[in-house]
């Protein structure tokens, strides 16, 4: 009897792993749109021209160093980004001719060209978010709603068309964070290369990386019963390589910020802003709240000869369920605190996670400014989001008959957020700031 030539059909497991890659290129697709969409809104604006107009960004810094040629001014860069030019300047580039050749002067070929950039790293961050949170086991559709909270999110939807280099750094936490749920499934070369990108972006990701090297080794003596190495020399390799693109950085790039030689030298890029009892609210506003649901509007300062877009005071955020969309999040954020706090205790990645959050939230004052702290949410807000979906996922298989109804109203919450969202897109953009 000759066997049957018919090819067999593929397993449970390789149907998930093809649905999951589809939904991943569909987010990625449908967030670079919306981003996109979001750049043209901003291309008129003076942020091309002008530093610090809209929540403290060097957009005109950024866009210098990504336009300019190899030769150009790229030192004003801090050494805090060690290879931000050397991985995304050829890129930019190459864009930008690309633009230039479907016909685009080269004034919006060049800010099309940075858009794409930005707007690629902001739509992939949207991917590692749904992929962490699937990848630890949170169900499909949570996993999705999660993903385009981020995606909708003040932070991700402001911060994503804009010439700037946290969206980046942010890419790269949230890169590091989704190959660690994956574990020993995903091979080594990917968790050197998230690594590497992540302190290549910012230096600061240093200590998130031995935060998830150190979870790996947990994962790995549940799995195995016994420590494993492996992941501390990943992480030591990517600490190597990082400072060999920096050094390679500038040679090809010879007007970059050379790294600093000795500890004084490194001291000296310490921000001046020194968090306080007076502030607190503030930071913690930034780092839960007003990164996701913008206020009503955009509230304008004078600063010299400009208008600049600066976030109210955190009065607009107090806690309390009249506020509509905010109150709305911080139910999420409360059951979601009640789940992670029991997860905490039994699974490391998710001990991880939180290790990240803490530490980002802890040294925000050493690097950042009090008015930039919109701007440096990029590095935290998709650990924000991770940690709600893995509170979440805990919570409703301790509450079942919550699960219908939360999935319910995070599905109305991400509908109600774009909109409003969006809203303050346009408010923004009519800010003269000349």
């Amino acid at each position: 009897m000759r066997p049957s030539t018919r090819p067999r059909p593929p397993d449970k497991t390789a149907r998930l792993l093809t649905r999951w890659h589809g939904m991943g290129a569909l987010l990625a697709a449908v967030f670079y749109s919306l981003f996109f969409a979001a750049h043209l809104k901003f291309q008129e604006t003076p942020i091309y021209v002008r530093d610090g107009i809209i929540f403290g960004a060097a957009t005109h810094t950024a866009f210098q160093d990504l336009t300019a040629g190899r030769l150009g001014d790229h030192g004003k860069i801090s050494a805090l980004h060690p290879a931000f030019t050397l991985l995304h300047q050829p890129l930019a580039q190459l864009m930008i001719k690309g633009w230039q050749f479907i016909g685009q002067d080269l004034g919006s070929a060049q800010k099309h060209g940075v858009a794409f950039l930005t707007c690629l790293a902001a739509a992939l961050t949207v991917v590692m978010v749904y992929h962490a949170l699937l990848w630890s086991g949170s169900g499909n559709l949570h996993s999705i709603l999660l993903a385009m909270t981020f995606g909708t999110g003040t932070c991700a939807l402001i911060m994503a068309p804009l010439p700037q280099t946290w969206i980046f750094a942010g890419l790269g936490v949230a890169s590091l964070i989704a190959v660690t749920a994956r574990g020993a499934l995903v091979h080594p070369a990917w968790h050197i290369a998230a690594a590497v990108y992540a302190m290549s972006c910012f230096l600061g990701n240093v200590i998130p990386c031995l935060i998830m090297a150190m979870t790996r080794c947990a994962q790995d003596r549940l799995q195995f019963g016994s420590f494993h190495f492996r992941p501390i020399l990943i992480t030591l390799a990517a600490f190597t390589i990082t400072f060999g693109l920096a050094n390679v950085q500038r040679q090809i790039y010879p007007t970059s910020t050379p790294l600093p030689k000795s500890w004084e030298q490194w001291q000296s890029l310490r921000s001046d802003w020194t968090a306080d009892r007076d502030t607190q609210a503030l930071v913690a506003r930034e780092v839960f709240v007003s990164n996701i649901v913008a206020p009503d509007y955009a509230t304008r300062e004078i600063d010299r000869t400009r208008s600049k877009v600066v976030l109210p005071d955190p009065s607009w955020s107090t806690l309390g369920l009249q506020r509509g969309l905010s109150g709305g999040w911080l139910l999420i954020l409360s059951l979601a605190f009640a789940g992670i706090v029991w997860r905490a205790q039994i699974e490391p990645f998710t001990l991880g996670v939180i290790g990240v959050l803490i530490w980002s939230i802890a040294t925000v004052s050493w690097y950042g400014r009090q008015d930039h702290l919109l701007l440096y949410a990029c590095l935290w807000t998709s650990v924000v989001v991770i940690a709600t979906g893995l509170g979440l996922d805990r919570a409703l298989q301790h509450w079942e008959k919550l699960k219908i109804p939360v999935t319910f109203l995070l599905g109305i919450f991400v509908s109600a957020l774009v909109t409003r969202n969006w809203l303050f897109i346009l408010d923004v953009v009519s800010t003269p700031g000349r």
